[in-house]
């Protein structure tokens, strides 16, 4: 079936590809071919996916080229590994991060050829909007930054006050009264520090905070207006627009203080991430028109990935809210889906239970697959396929695969690991019989 699709894509002449044009329909199904055969750990297949892909359309996602590259190493076809990370260097990825990358630091150590490559990286001069990136950053810091009312001189008082009280509180500690001191913070003109207020006091607290949402209102108002407008004007501000996250690549210090506890996170952030999506996740004016068209037409033009759509949908509750009201059966949360949980099992030391083989079967990694509830497979994936997600069977194999530490940014499915303790023979009998083994 693999080599079948790889036949037909190439079968197709490219010309007719182009004037589709739709990321859903030629490329995102055959990436989604070229992740699967990853999890597979066949890489000369993925290659042939990825090729397929790119040629397929004038400007393929930075992930994908990152993905691609690991694969052309991992089978030693470094003149194309040099290729790929070229493309994300031109798209404004830090040549000298690739150095520092959690899979390719190892290839800079070991191949002779890197020190050249970086001279030429050294060279490239992506081709980005930075105005227009420099505006959506300034937005985004106006949409997310606090609000603080400055509070009445009585308010203010009660808080000194409040300050001047004991700071401890007594606990019980292995069953012994134990006082503990209370580190207070230091003084800050906000509101959040006032609770159960009553009176004259209660009255000024909930003026402000008035004052405040009010405030707040008109800022989320400003903020998605000024993101409309500039995809009205420029279009939807993707990597190829305004570089790799939508954030200063070339001096990358802020992002790394966020996603400082990995490299591989950071990469994650700068090749999967986009500013636009921030902005729109932080901005949620009740009264405004719906985006779900504007983020669904981003997709199918490629400037955005699908498996992103749920950061919107999730902060907005837009497309979901949208369809309750129309009565359609759109109201389906197609991105919801794809979850597992992988665990493993943890028996009672004085539970003996009769299960052949219990203890090699109790060592084992097991998965189980999430609840559908009132929908079924096919019509999610009817939802998803037409969007360009993978189907929901695709969802739940990378899910697992990246339950586990990879050097791969792979979207799509989801996972929660645990410990599972069991104290009865019936439940341990029904966990293994109902959950999937995976080695």
């Amino acid at each position: 079936m693999k080599n079948l699709l790889l036949i037909l894509i190439y079968l197709f002449p490219y010309r007719v590809l182009f004037a589709q044009g739709d990321f859903t329909r030629i490329y995102h199904p055959i990436i989604n071919s070229a992740e699967l055969a990853i999890v597979d750990t066949n890489y000369y297949e993925a290659l042939d996916y990825y090729k397929a892909a790119f040629d397929n359309v004038k400007k393929p996602f930075a992930k994908d080229y990152y993905n691609a590259a690991i694969c052309a190493a991992m089978v030693g076809k470094m003149p194309t590994m040099f290729d790929y990370l070229e493309k994300i260097v031109e798209k404004g990825y830090p040549w000298d991060s690739l150095r520092k990358d959690v899979f390719f630091h190892y290839v800079a150590d070991t191949c002779k050829t890197w020190n050249k490559f970086e001279s030429q990286m050294k060279q490239v001069k992506p081709n980005i909007n930075r105005e227009l990136r420099d505006s959506l950053n300034k937005i985004y810091a106006f949409g997310t930054k606090e609000i603080y009312t400055p509070l009445t001189a009585d308010l203010r008082d009660y808080f000194k006050k409040s300050q001047a009280l004991p700071q401890t509180i007594n606990v019980k500690r292995n069953g012994k009264d134990t006082t503990i001191t209370i580190n207070r913070i230091s003084f800050t003109d906000s509101l959040y520090f006032f609770n159960n207020l009553s009176g004259k006091l209660k009255l000024q607290q909930d003026s402000l905070r008035k004052i405040n949402n009010e405030i707040f209102s008109k800022n989320q108002h400003l903020v998605y207006n000024s993101i409309i407008r500039i995809i009205e004007n420029s279009g939807y501000p993707d990597e190829n627009l305004i570089g790799l996250s939508g954030r200063d690549s070339q001096n990358p210090s802020k992002d790394r203080r966020i996603f400082y506890f990995s490299e591989q996170n950071f990469n994650n952030s700068m090749l999967n991430s986009s500013i636009v999506l921030d902005i729109f996740s932080s901005s949620f004016p009740a009264k405004e028109n719906d985006i779900s068209s504007i983020i669904t037409q981003a997709v199918r033009d490629g400037k955005l990935l699908p498996h992103h759509i749920n950061r919107v949908y999730a902060s907005r509750g837009g497309f979901r809210s949208q369809a309750v009201a129309n009565n359609s059966n759109d109201a389906i949360n197609i991105f919801s889906f794809g979850k597992v949980k992988a665990y493993r099992i943890q028996i009672d030391a004085n539970l003996k239970c009769n299960i052949p083989d219990l203890e090699r079967k109790i060592s084992r990694n097991y998965w189980q697959k999430e609840s559908l509830q009132e929908y079924s497979e096919a019509e999610i994936n009817e939802k998803r396929l037409d969007i360009g997600l993978e189907t929901l069977a695709d969802a739940y194999k990378k899910a697992f695969f990246k339950a586990h530490p990879r050097v791969f940014i792979i979207n799509g499915g989801s996972y929660q690991t645990e410990l599972s303790y069991v104290s009865s023979c019936e439940v341990l009998e029904k966990m293994l019989k109902e959950s999937t083994f995976v080695r």
